[in-house]
């Protein structure tokens, strides 16, 4: 987007992905040739926080604001289905005898490592989604105690129907989207607690081992020729 177009996107609201409410936008921050950088949102109770724009999706009603665990777990994703394709591209190279060995070992060595470097960053992406999981289970455990007590204000007579029903549905509307998140973050979770399958692996100890069979095999019909 660009810098000529942000100006009549200031005010505009911001909801995350699963509908709350986040604030509004004050500004913009543009690189050098005018694309944009990041979004200043006030979040209405006297805080101000900046986005990168990796994390903003422009739609007709506002600014849609994308989760950082699915932003970083994105990201994660396409690093590690890379090195998986250089890593089964050299093991296809070496099975038809076309590198050395000993370049074949160095680098799928090189390409393990960045694998390892990978499944560290999943690990912490695992460690922040367990604890958003463990906050939004403490804001529901909070909205049902709160969602009882006003049931039992409207049965006392205490409040009006209207004041409940407002107050119910907004309860529910809120527990709806929190449990949306716990839903996703649990499937995130278990891709980032093991990004690759124990099959895959099975699957890479038999190419690796094919590979180191294959310049001898390769020598031996040589010979044979």
């Amino acid at each position: 987007m660009r810098a000529e177009a942000l100006g009549k996107l200031v005010d505009k609201p911001v909801k995350d992905t699963y509908g709350r409410y986040v604030g509004f936008v004050v500004g913009f921050s543009v690189d050098t040739s005018g694309e944009l950088k990041s979004v200043g949102v006030d979040q209405g109770n006297g805080d101000f926080t900046e986005y990168p724009s990796q994390r903003i999706v422009s739609t007709s009603e506002g600014f849609v604001l994308i989760p950082a665990w699915r932003v970083e777990s994105d990201a994660l994703g396409k690093e590690i289905d890379g090195v998986k394709r250089r890593a089964k591209a050299l093991q296809d190279l070496a099975r038809e005898g076309e590198i050395p060995r000993t370049l074949f070992e160095e680098m799928m060595s090189k390409y393990s490592d960045e694998a390892s470097k990978i499944q560290g960053s999943y690990k912490s992406l695992a460690e922040s989604i367990a604890v958003r999981i463990g906050e939004l289970e403490g804001q529901g455990e909070t909205l049902n105690r709160f969602l009882v007590d006003i049931k039992v204000q409207f049965r006392a007579g205490e409040i009006d129907e209207a004041a409940f029903k407002v107050a119910a549905e907004s309860c529910q509307a809120m527990l709806r989207r929190n449990s949306q998140e716990i839903e996703d973050l649990s499937k995130m979770l278990k891709t980032a607690t093991e990004p690759l399958s124990q099959q895959e692996r099975r699957e890479d100890k038999q190419q690796q081992k094919q590979v180191a069979q294959a310049p001898v095999q390769k020598a031996a019909q040589a010979t044979a020729e």
